[in-house]
């Protein structure tokens, strides 16, 4: 609406028409709430993510998180739309794959980036401590409780509260946060005040919410409450093209001179790893590689610790160089094998590695990969 001063300002209104018969409205009533605020907020989140998205194109680091592959371009577009609403989100995916970092992100896109983002791992809480510690509680509500405590949803009033491992929570707390959630507040342990608290959830986890619905040991109500945007992470063997911008990462913690040198086979090594234990075990990989200068997946039966020197794929165990290098060698020699493999079928090699037919095909020219004549 337009003001008398010439201002623009939101409006929204409710109202109902007042009939003096069937045929004719005489008069509306009703009333009329300024929502510029609201509005002005909400429009700046839009163009922001809206810039995000047109940036995220060949982007290859979001926040906390690292990698440029096509399954990773789709997560960014999902953290993006979950940034800018504020609906619950279910974040999925194998333990390793980053679930917090997502999180993390979805909170600073959206509107409640200034305020708190609290996370918590469900399976951590012991089972007698669990509403104390998400609810609070008053002074004297048990043994040892001497002076009031507040709770979770206390500290993540107005932010974001992340629920890690959020299979693990006790059906009996379910039902009191599923009511917390849809606005019916909350009361302290050994109190009878009832709270409120305007917070969102993002929950995460690694187990099959459908499987644990099925068997009773998950709240149906509450599944479909939480169940609103979902996210889901790749691992990472399904997006093994990352790998070396993540090996790169994990290095830049570390002065050159501490670094051993990275060949094109280590490299390989680290791309023909199964990953059970995906970022996160590939982060501890390269710590380890730094700290003893050998490749060693450990605790993998039948997965010996890698050393180059012994490797019989290793063409010169003498051999040193950059890790750009290396990196170059390496893509020459894994998408030759592909297409040998493959009998040089450019598409299904394309898809295996999830880029499209043309850069393929830049690549194959710029290695100067030749089909071998029969």
């Amino acid at each position: 609406m337009k003001t008398r001063s010439g201002a623009y300002r939101w409006v929204g209104d409710q109202g109902a028409g007042v009939a003096r018969d069937v045929e004719e409205i005489s008069a509306f009533e009703g009333f009329l709430s300024d929502i510029t605020q609201q509005q002005e907020t909400e429009l700046a989140i839009l163009q922001q993510n809206e810039k995000l998205r047109e940036e995220m194109k060949d982007r290859f680091r979001f926040g906390g998180i690292i990698g440029k592959s096509a399954a990773m371009q789709e997560v960014y577009g999902m953290i993006v739309k979950a940034g800018a609403s504020e609906d619950p989100v279910i974040i999925t995916g194998e333990s390793g794959t980053g679930k917090e970092l997502a999180a993390r992100a979805i909170h600073e896109l959206s509107r409640r980036t200034k305020n708190t983002f609290v996370p918590v791992n469900c399976g951590a809480i012991p089972e007698n401590l669990l509403e104390s510690e998400f609810f609070g509680h008053v002074k004297g509500a048990f043994t040892g409780a001497d002076v009031p405590k507040a709770g979770l949803l206390d500290a993540a009033d107005g932010g974001t509260l992340f629920l890690d491992e959020i299979g693990d929570i006790a059906m009996a707390l379910q039902v009191k946060l599923l009511r917390a959630i849809e606005g019916g507040g909350y009361t302290p342990v050994g109190g009878t005040q009832v709270k409120q608290s305007d917070f969102r959830i993002v929950a995460a986890t690694n187990r099959d919410l459908d499987d644990l619905v099925k068997q009773g040991r998950f709240r149906e109500d509450f599944y479909y409450r939480l169940h609103v945007i979902p996210v889901q992470l790749p691992p990472l063997r399904r997006r093994r093209e990352d790998i070396p911008l993540l090996v790169d990462h994990f290095l830049e913690k570390y002065e050159d001179e501490t670094i051993p040198p990275f060949t094109g086979n280590i490299m390989e090594a680290l791309m023909g790893h199964s990953w059970p234990g995906n970022v996160r075990e590939l982060q501890n990989t390269v710590h380890r590689y730094v700290a003893l200068g050998r490749l060693d997946f450990a605790g993998k039966k039948g997965a010996p610790a890698f050393r180059p020197e012994r490797d019989g794929n290793y063409t010169d165990p003498t051999e040193t160089t950059d890790l750009r290098t290396a990196l170059d060698r390496f893509e020459k020699r894994y998408i030759e094998r592909l297409l040998n493999e493959h009998n040089w079928h450019r598409g299904k090699v394309a898809d295996i590695l999830q880029i499209n037919r043309k850069t393929l095909f830049s690549k194959i020219k710029s290695h100067r990969i030749h089909q071998p004549k029969k």
